[in-house]
């Protein structure tokens, strides 16, 4: 596959690699010996882009690299080494980490994810590395012009996908390149540094598995306050027996106050699923979209695609009955089932398979278009996400995937070039209602439309 319109993303079947080149170089005026030894010129690049790339003021000039100890990037890298490589994005859309950082609830995520804390008063790009599915996400942001460093400012944007193992394979190489230098160094750091990676590599050998799963859910799995035996109890015996693609839903959305709740909830929704019957013929493939740079992107051109398959060229047609329509896909003779208890994280809905083979989603009871725009959702998973011929989970997460469903499931409800045709310039609340009313929808997903569309703008 080859890289995205305007630059924006490269493929998994690239050889997609995260490199830190560094050229050691001596550090006059610098006394602490640590710091000395690790002084040099980095240089960041990810799917061959360069992420250091930055104006000096001083010298009027752009420079790819920047000066100073790699020793705090390193520490840092293996203070994070299990979120970077497991734990999702965990905002609906993408934010600098600097905006991210200004709010209490979210700055966690900021330290444990952007270069931007790994700095120490140095100059770092805002690099956010982070999970999604099977991929590993490198997305950098530019500095704005009152940057913080008085002397710099970074200029390039991107975003790469990568496969994990050639990200663990970069980060690796900078903790090993940094350990070679510190070699024969008799120093509490330089210690600590070689006790933290032998913890890590340990930890790959006998226990990678919890830790990725422990890392997945937010939780760090060194800090006994945050995996406790309890949890971890939990994990170690419910989650392997979890096929890959549901695990991963389960942990992406999850949090560890409801795991066991909503463990017991999936059981129920599996159990739901199992006689809603044959499917109804033979189950559609539909051409996932490849040119889309963006999740929303993505979601609208498969529910294009989708509408003209069930309605024809021009696609505009109401998809009143959710029910029908996945008959019409081919999914099972009763394509949803609901269960009487509600999940207590941040799950929506379980697409299961019946036990004669047929596609069905199973979702709590609630109002009639919420559960519609959930089986929208999941519509979107069977016949466009990674992981088709699996169990999936339809949640609140901010991963790829599940954003691109809920703008399919936006779509496929309520088409825009049908809601353009009922509106002017400027929409009323109570439009929105009656439009809500018409596309048998809640009036947000209306909203949505109109504000991602711009079809106009929604007066009060």
């Amino acid at each position: 596959m080859s890289s995205r319109k305007r630059g924006r993303e490269v493929g998994l079947g690239e050889s997609v690699v995260l490199r830190f080149r560094i050229e050691w170089q001596e550090a006059p005026g610098v006394r602490v010996g640590v710091l000395a030894r690790t002084w040099g010129r980095l240089v960041i690049e990810a799917g061959g882009r360069l992420v250091t790339q930055a104006v000096d003021y001083r010298s009027e000039s752009l420079r790819g690299g920047v000066y100073g100890s790699v020793l705090p990037l390193c520490q840092w890298i293996l203070e994070n080494w299990w979120f970077l490589l497991n734990e999702s994005y965990r905002f609906p859309v993408p934010h600098a980490a600097r905006e991210l950082a200004k709010s209490p609830t979210d700055r966690p995520w900021v330290q444990r994810h952007s270069l931007l804390a790994a700095g120490e008063g140095g100059a770092l790009p805002d690099l956010m590395i982070f999970r999604d599915d099977r991929a590993i996400v490198a997305r950098w942001t530019p500095d704005h012009e009152d940057s913080v460093h008085s002397f710099l400012r970074f200029t390039g944007s991107g975003e790469v996908q990568m496969d994990p193992a050639e990200a663990e394979h970069g980060l690796s190489e900078l903790v090993r390149e940094v350990l070679e230098r510190l070699a024969g160094l008799e120093d509490p750091e330089a210690k600590s540094l070689q006790e933290e990676w032998a913890a890590v590599l340990a930890s790959m050998q006998s226990e990678r598995e919890l830790c990725e799963w422990s890392a997945r859910l937010g939780l760090d799995p060194y800090n006994a306050d945050e995996l406790t035996e309890e949890i971890a109890e939990t994990l170690s015996e419910h989650i392997p027996g979890l096929e890959g693609s549901v695990r991963n839903d389960l942990l992406d959305a999850g949090h560890a106050l409801s795991l066991q709740e909503d463990l017991v909830w999936l059981n129920r929704a599996h159990s739901a699923a199992l006689d809603a019957g044959a499917p109804t013929g033979a189950e559609v493939r539909l051409t996932r979209e490849t040119d889309a740079r963006t999740a929303h992107e993505l979601g609208y051109a498969c529910a294009q695609a989708t509408r003209q398959y069930l309605f024809g060229p021009d696609g505009r047609e109401p998809a009143r009955d959710m029910d029908h329509v996945l008959r019409r896909l081919g999914w099972a003779q009763s394509p949803s089932r609901t269960v009487d208890i509600q999940p207590k994280g941040r799950l929506e809905a379980v697409l299961e398979r019946s036990d004669e083979d047929g596609s069905v989603a199973v979702s709590h009871n609630g109002d009639a278009a919420g559960n519609r725009f959930r089986l929208a959702r999941a519509a979107f998973l069977r016949h466009f996400g990674s992981h088709r011929e699996g169990r999936r989970i339809v949640t609140r997460a901010y991963t790829a995937e599940q954003r691109a469903s809920r703008a399919f499931a936006a779509e496929l409800l309520a088409p825009a070039a049908d809601v353009a045709r009922h509106i002017g310039e400027q929409v009323s609340p109570d439009e929105i209602d009656r439009l809500a009313q018409h596309y048998k929808v809640s009036p947000f997903v209306v909203s949505y439309q109109i504000q991602n569309h711009r079809l106009g703008w929604i007066g009060v």
